[in-house]
């Protein structure tokens, strides 16, 4: 089963293990690596926006210069570090996936993002994704856990 940055970020930011761990005896746990990616940003943004009370980009990018909620951070990242050394497999994202993602794209109506995990499901044979993200029910291939 393939898990979601929504999954990880809701895991990251609620401190709850428990959700990914919950999957382990009935699935091995794949995660690509833009998820890695978009989750990290994600996790930096939101704990930084949250504490300075601004979404606006340059605000978030000067408080992460500055060392705003670093330590929350830090931890966060470090649980997501532990969970993929641990009970999360990485599935690198390679050119066979990259050209695939964009026929994805059109035919599910996906951003560049959402049709790289599917591509990546799709290019290994993962057909169940554990998600929050409404997107992913449009795609035939994958059948969505949440």
């Amino acid at each position: 089963m393939a898990i979601d940055s929504s999954v990880l970020i809701k895991v990251l930011l609620e401190n709850k293990k428990e959700i990914i761990l919950s999957l382990v005896p009935d699935y091995e746990l794949f995660v690509s690596s833009n998820v890695l990616e978009e989750t990290a940003y994600k996790i930096i943004s939101l704990t930084i926006s949250d504490i300075i009370h601004s979404e606006k980009f340059h605000k978030v990018k000067e408080g992460w210069e500055s060392g705003v909620g670093e330590e929350e951070i830090r931890t966060r990242l470090d649980i997501l570090e532990a969970l993929t050394s641990t009970v999360i497999k990485i599935l690198y994202v390679t050119g066979d996936i990259v050209h695939l993602s964009k026929r994805i794209s059109f035919e599910f109506k996906l951003l560049p993002n959402d049709a790289l995990i599917a591509a990546t499901c799709k290019h290994h044979g993962i057909r169940k994704i554990a998600t929050f993200d409404p997107d992913f029910d449009r795609v035939e291939f994958l059948e969505v856990i949440d």
